[in-house]
Order: C-alpha cells, then sequence, then structure tokens
C-alpha cells in the first residue's frame, strides 16, 4: 500500500478518499476544478483535522496519481478490493469480464504511448486510436479491463490498456495472470471476443461461460438448423433452448442454443425492414434484365435464373420473352425485306421468395452460448443462461456508471499516459465503493424485510445508491 510521507498534510490515501467522494458527488467536476467541489463542504468531517479545501487542489491530486502509479495500479486495485471483499463478505457465483474505451483529449507524443516490459517496472499503456465503444475514433483512447463479482456488479480487477487492445488476447491474458491473486475459483462469463480455439486451451483450468461467435461454421449450421419443436425446453421466462455437445478447439463443452422471444421480435422488425430496402435492389436488377436484349429464349432464361439466385430474399418470376426484329432502316419494312436481327425481351416479376425468408427465420432471436462445466446439475442451462445475462447488470452496468455524464470523468483531459492510467484507478474504486453500499443497502433492506420509495414514490427494496444519495 502507499504509506504516507513525511511533512505531508494530505497523504495519498486522504487524497484518493477526496477524489472518490468528488466522483459519488454525481456532480460535473473536472479533474483541474477538484478543489472547488469541496468548497463549502466540512472538509475536515470528512477527511480529518486540518484539511481544507486549499489543501484539496490539483497539484495535490497529480501527485496523489503519481504516487498510485509508482505502486501499480492494478496490483494496488487487487489489493483493495480483496480488503473489501474481507470487510464486507458478499458471495461470489460467477466473475463477469469485459472492457470498455475512454476517448483522451489533446496529442500524445510516441515517446509517451507506451514502453517495453522492464520487469517489476510498471508498463505505460499506449494512448492511441483503435475500436472506439464512444463512437469517437477520431480521438485516442485507451481501455478499461474489469473482473466484476455477479453480486452487484462490484469490481475486483482492474486494469488499464493499450487503445488498440485486442480483447481477444487480453482478457483471459489478464485471468491468467492474476488467477491466484483473486483466488478465483468461480465461473467466469466472457463475450464472443474471448471465444477461440488459442483461448479456451489457456482458460484450462478455469469454469467459463463463453458467447460462440455467430460466424464460426459449426454455430452458423445450429444457428439456421430447422429444429422440431419438442427438441425445445423452456429456460427462463421468455427463453427456450436446447444443449449440444461439442469438442471445438479440443475442448469438451457443452453448447446451448438460446431462442429468445423478445429478441425474435426485433429481428423481425429488422428483416421486414431488410425485406423492404433488399425489393428496392431488386428492382433496379430486374429493371436492368428487362431493357437488355438476347439472341434467344434460353439466354433470357439463363440470365434471369442467375440473377434471381443472389437475390437474398426475392426471385424473379419468368413470364415469358417478346420477340422484336431489328430492321435495317426506321419505319415500316419493305415488303419482302428481311430482318438484320430477332431479339428477345424479358418479361418477369418480382416476388418474396418464401424459401429464402423461411431461412432468414428460422435464426431469429437465436444464440450460442458454451460452457466447460459437463455437470447439468451442478450447472443447469438455466444457469448458464442467467450467468451469461447476468454480464449486462454486472460489468456492463459498472461502465454505464463510470461514463454517466455525471461522473467526474467522462473522457480523460491528463497530459501524462501515466496518470491517465491511475486516474483509471480512482474510477474502478469510486466503482468499487458505489457498487459495495447499494450491495450492502439492499442487503440490509432485505434482512429488515423493508423497503424505500423510488423516484416515484413507490416502495422498492432495490434502490440504487444514487436515489439515496
Amino acid at each position: 500500500f502507499v504509506g504516507p510521507r513525511p511533512g505531508e498534510k494530505v497523504s495519498t490515501g486522504m487524497a484518493l478518499k477526496a477524489a472518490i467522494l468528488n466522483a459519488l458527488g454525481f456532480v460535473t467536476s473536472p479533474l483541474y476544478l477538484f478543489g472547488h467541489f469541496f468548497q463549502g463542504k466540512p472538509t475536515e468531517l470528512l477527511l480529518g483535522p486540518g484539511i481544507t479545501p486549499e489543501l484539496l487542489n490539483d497539484d495535490r491530486m497529480g501527485r496523489m496519481l503519481d504516487s498510485l502509479y509508482a505502486a501499480g495500479v492494478t496490483e494496488l486495485f487487487v489489493k483493495v478490493a480483496k480488503s473489501a471483499r474481507r470487510a464486507f463478505p458478499f458471495p461470489v457465483r460467477a466473475l463477469h469480464v469485459d472492457s470498455t474505451s475512454f476517448h483522451v483529449h489533446g496529442a500524445y507524443r510516441s515517446g509517451e504511448e507506451g514502453q517495453t516490459d522492464t520487469g517489476d517496472e510498471p508498463l505505460v499503456i499506449r494512448l492511441t486510436h483503435g475500436y472506439s465503444r464512444d463512437h469517437r475514433p477520431d480521438l485516442k483512447q485507451w481501455v478499461m479491463n474489469l473482473i466484476c463479482a455477479d453480486t452487484g456488479g462490484i469490481p475486483l480487477l482492474f486494469a488499464p490498456g493499450d487503445g488498440n487492445q485486442s480483447d481477444q488476447e487480453a482478457l483471459v491474458s489478464l485471468l491468467a495472470r492474476y488467477r491466484q491473486g483473486l483466488e478465483l475459483g468461480e465461473v467466469v462469463v466472457l463475450d464472443g471476443a474471448s471465444y477461440s480455439q488459442e483461448n479456451l486451451g489457456a482458460l484450462q483450468g478455469f469454469s467459463w461461460v463463453m458467447r460462440v461467435p455467430a460466424t464460426l461454421k459449426e454455430a452458423k449450421v445450429l444457428l439456421r438448423k430447422e429444429l422440431p419443436q419438442e427438441a425445445w425446453r423452456p429456460l427462463l421466462p421468455g427463453y427456450r433452448g436446447l444443449e449440444v455437445e461439442s469438442e471445438y478447439g479440443g475442448v469438451r463443452q457443452r453448447w446451448l442454443l438460446v431462442e429468445s422471444q423478445e429478441r425474435a421480435r426485433m429481428e423481425e422488425a429488422s428483416l421486414q425492414q431488410r425485406i423492404a430496402r433488399a425489393e428496392g435492389e431488386a428492382r433496379k436488377v430486374l429493371g436492368q434484365l428487362t431493357a437488355r436484349t438476347f439472341a434467344c429464349e434460353a439466354d433470357a432464361r439463363r440470365a434471369l435464373s442467375e440473377a434471381s439466385g443472389r437475390l437474398p430474399l426475392h426471385r424473379l418470376v419468368y413470364l415469358g420473352v417478346q420477340e422484336e426484329r431489328q430492321w435495317e432502316r426506321v419505319g415500316r419494312p419493305r415488303k419482302g425485306e428481311r430482318p438484320l436481327a430477332v431479339v428477345y425481351r424479358l418479361r418477369a416479376r418480382l416476388e418474396v421468395d418464401q424459401e429464402k425468408l423461411e431461412r432468414a427465420r428460422r435464426g431469429l432471436g437465436r444464440f450460442l452460448l458454451a460452457t466447460n462445466v459437463l455437470d447439468r446439475e451442478g450447472l443447469p442451462p438455466q444457469e448458464v443462461l442467467r450467468r451469461y445475462k447476468d454480464q449486462a447488470r454486472t460489468v456492463e452496468r459498472g461502465f454505464r456508471f463510470l461514463k454517466d455524464p455525471l461522473f467526474f470523468a467522462e473522457s480523460t483531459f491528463l497530459k501524462r499516459p501515466e496518470r491517465v492510467m491511475a486516474l483509471g484507478m480512482v474510477m474502478a474504486l469510486a466503482l468499487l465503493v458505489y457498487a459495495l453500499g447499494e450491495w450492502a443497502l439492499r442487503r440490509r433492506l432485505w434482512e429488515a424485510g423493508s423497503s424505500l420509495p423510488d423516484q416515484k414514490g413507490r416502495p422498492t427494496a432495490k434502490p440504487t445508491l444514487r436515489w439515496v444519495f
């Protein structure tokens, strides 16, 4: 841990506590206005005797970030999270792993964009362009990796990454690196980006649940396969599924084909839009064909068949050909004059191809999950689905919290990558405090059989901590 330094009026720990209070104040207060947040607030009561708002300035914040970086932001965060878990022994059934990006403002020289691994020294992340979850490809960014408990989405590990980080490699590598430090004995849940033959081998010894990418050949077949109704089994409300065995990547696993009613309705609406767009393109194809002339009826029918086969959702129906004679000169031909050529024009109509449409509908609402937990009683199919769905209310919810416009670090305005890394740790610690506080509040309400009024005045046993604040 980071200890106090001689002569410091505000220790690094106290400055960190102040930064977390700033973050949980839910007001737009950028880093360079850090001291302004505490103006008029009882800082001595909140932070300790002798601590005034004037001491909580941007210089102190900068030195605090430097100290956190020097201590190793990931290692330090893991220690804090383990201490929190000992102080508040919350249950953990699954760990959810994911990443998101935060864009940065300003130009960063190449010398500030990374370094090689030289041993125990902390590595500096690369602030660079990459896949932007914020839809800002014009800005450089860094990536936040989190491992969260299924209980309340409480973060247990934070690790900053390069702006162009490959999730396919980074997340599994992170799990393997901190396996002992996190005491990972639970099922880990990852998204489809991590599902590959290489990663399945690297995850040996872990119990995992992952989404299978729809781009895999084996997955495509199963997602589009026509299946009898009796093969499906109910899972959670609005979901049904069926299991098959797989040995993809040389790893024995259960594949769970899931069909969601709500997702199917949404994808049906999208399919109708696709049909409308495809019809416009198909009419252009039909217009081009009917404008052409052909040497014989067979050529016309062949061209129609080839064009019809290329249409994704429609077909062209042959209605016949119209014979046209081409003469040497314009006007009525002379008696006995022979035409220069006889050509044929297509007559056809456009319609939706029901077979193509049925094949497109066959996969609506479906997705594929995989787990290497072969014991169906230990991890039933409905639990596999539930663990995967929890990704949205755990780690993804944490990312939404951190990117809220009211959070003090929606985007990053720092000059050095080292401080960006340390600020990321402050953000993750604020999420840790928030998620842990919300879990503790809801647990107390559940134990007391009590509730609190929500925003509309109705009683709820699961209030958000922000609403309570």
